[in-house]
């Protein structure tokens, strides 16, 4: 009976095991251009504001649609005099109208045109949330990258400093080595793992933030080569030429013109609004007014007496005149965005450049040799512990020199609205 007990057990245990991992993601491996593809194909946000240009196409259909004619038809109900209800013939009345709205001044054209200029906002604001969240994944991406090559590193380190510590406890075991070159030996592993965890933890946050803007809920291992980061590094960007760039293709800036155009169409707008319209009338009455089987035709229209729309008018004014002056704090915006992103591409292409030529296989080739010296006795603690601590800062502020560089890159894509990388 216990037996069958264990034996249940066990088969349970194996049963959650394997429905856990099959439904554990398959882990996805992602260039930045693959990166930029599922976020076309998946992004919620993306995919949402598309619809807003379904909603713009559609008051354009309703913006050229004219008001409905009005009918209407009466007849007795109750006739006191004969005590009849819904008397007919003579002894009742049978009356009806039709009315149709005839609009006035071009007042239709001008909604019409309004109608279209706000689709070309729509998608200026699809394009401008589009290059806002290219940026956010080139943030998370490049960040992602360095948070799991500096983990890499970690762990390569700790390795190494593992396998020295077990021949360490050896050796104290033996009296060969002082307890105490142990006891440092081990803070410095601790020291680095403590580090490893808070590089981990950001690792975690980011990995997220990029499965949201992908639609992902894998793990995603980013690939950054080192021909790639020589390619950010290696195109040539002039100011100028980044500033007409951003003039011209900058989203936001396209919005800010159409918004003054919009400001514009809502001014003729509302002084069209102050010419009246004309309500046409016809309508037949039984016994009619004068006479016996009355037709009637009609005309109506308002006296612009007291309302002639000056208010919305000066509304419209002083809206168009906020829109310029939006516009114009928009383009010194613009200027000054390309300005520090281009200074601070160009800071790091140098640091770049410079970091390679100060840390390379050289770097590699003496952490060995220390390593190697250290086991044979040549090395002092203190002096394996400095230069262990100083070499992995060296790596760490390598990966972090790569990684600023790819953000600067992904920064001049977003300040210019353009894919210059």
């Amino acid at each position: 009976m216990e037996f069958k007990s264990k034996f249940f057990v066990w088969i349970a245990i194996l049963f959650i095991q394997t429905v856990g991992m099959a439904q554990t993601p398959e882990p996805v491996t992602l260039t930045i251009k693959q990166a930029e593809e599922l976020f076309f194909k998946n992004n919620f946000m993306l995919l949402a504001q598309q619809y807003n240009i379904g909603k713009a196409d559609a008051a354009i259909i309703q913006s050229k649609v004219y008001p409905n004619p009005e009918v209407t038809a009466d007849m007795i109900a109750y006739q006191a005099q004969d005590n009849l209800y819904f008397p007919t013939g003579n002894r009742g009345n049978f009356a009806a109208g039709i009315e149709q709205l005839i609009i006035l001044g071009g007042k239709r054209r001008k909604e019409i045109e309004m109608a279209k200029l706000d689709k070309k906002i729509a998608e200026t604001e699809l394009t401008d949330l589009t290059r806002t969240l290219q940026l956010q994944i080139w943030e998370s991406f490049y960040t992602l990258h360095h948070q799991q090559k500096v983990i890499e590193k970690y762990n390569k380190l700790l390795d190494r400093l593992q396998s020295l510590i077990t021949s360490y406890e050896i050796q104290v075991a033996k009296n060969n080595i002082a307890l105490k070159d142990l006891v440092r030996l081990k803070s410095v592993y601790v020291k680095i793992n403590n580090d490893k965890s808070e590089e981990s933890k950001v690792l975690i946050d980011e990995q997220q933030k990029l499965n949201i803007l992908l639609g992902l809920t894998s793990t995603t291992q980013t690939i950054y080569t080192a021909g790639d980061a020589d390619l950010y590094a290696g195109k040539p960007l002039f100011y100028d030429k980044l500033l007409n760039e951003s003039l011209e293709s900058r989203p936001d800036m396209n919005q800010a013109k159409l918004e003054i155009e919009s400001a514009k169409l809502n001014v003729s707008l509302q002084k069209r609004t102050a010419i009246p319209d004309i309500t046409l009338r016809g309508g037949y009455n039984q016994q009619g007014d004068a006479f016996m089987n009355q037709y009637n035709v009609g005309l109506g229209i308002p006296l612009p007496i007291f309302d002639r729309n000056r208010g919305n008018i000066q509304a419209a004014k002083v809206n168009q005149e906020q829109q310029t002056t939006n516009a114009s704090y928009k383009e010194l915006e613009i200027k000054n965005q390309v300005l520090a992103a281009w200074q601070n591409y160009t800071r790091s292409v140098e640091e770049y450049k410079h970091i390679g030529l100060l840390i390379n296989n050289d770097f590699d080739s003496v952490y060995n040799g220390m390593t190697s010296n250290f086991q044979k006795g040549n090395v002092s603690m203190i002096e394996f512990a400095d230069f262990f601590e100083a070499y992995n800062e060296a790596q760490t502020e390598v990966e972090r020199v790569k990684k600023q560089l790819a953000l600067a890159a992904a920064q001049i894509n977003y300040v210019t609205g353009t894919n210059n990388f």
